[in-house]
């Protein structure tokens, strides 16, 4: 379990650098083949999906995001589509993750419909990932 926590952790800080869709697909796929399925789903083709599907036993979609504010509470900055995109999703049952990262190490879990509002419980990313996997696995 902490290979795959760190195998995210690392995968987590390397979606914030990577330069192509295409990398990071195969990326995702050779770290995360033997455990879960990871798809990439967003492209230029596409708008107001999240960034990520993943699927093990259960499965979930993930949205990523970043903000500099390194205080007070922080609520994650969706457009339009992807807040829609999310509510009828869980709407239909679905577990939808959004992640909002406040630096290389911390960020903020949002779930079950929390992407509406602020949070400012801040975790170490590690936690988050673990928190995530253990629901996926």
């Amino acid at each position: 379990m902490q290979r795959i926590a760190k195998l995210l952790m690392n995968y987590t800080r390397s979606l914030l650098t990577m330069a192509t869709e295409r990398f990071m697909k195969a990326k995702a796929r050779a770290m995360f083949k033997p455990y879960v399925f990871i798809q990439s789903m967003s492209s230029l083709a596409t708008s107001g999906v999240p960034d990520l599907y993943i699927s093990g036993k259960k499965d979930c979609f993930l949205e990523w995001k970043h903000d500099e504010k390194t205080k007070g509470a922080i609520r994650p900055k969706l457009s339009p589509l992807q807040k829609q995109w999310c509510d009828d999703r869980y709407a239909e049952g679905r577990q939808v993750f959004v992640v909002v990262t406040t630096d290389s190490k911390t960020g903020i879990l949002f779930k079950h419909g929390e992407w509406n509002s602020h949070s400012n419980d801040r975790r170490p990313l590690k936690e988050i990932i673990t928190q995530i996997l253990e629901y996926v696995l």
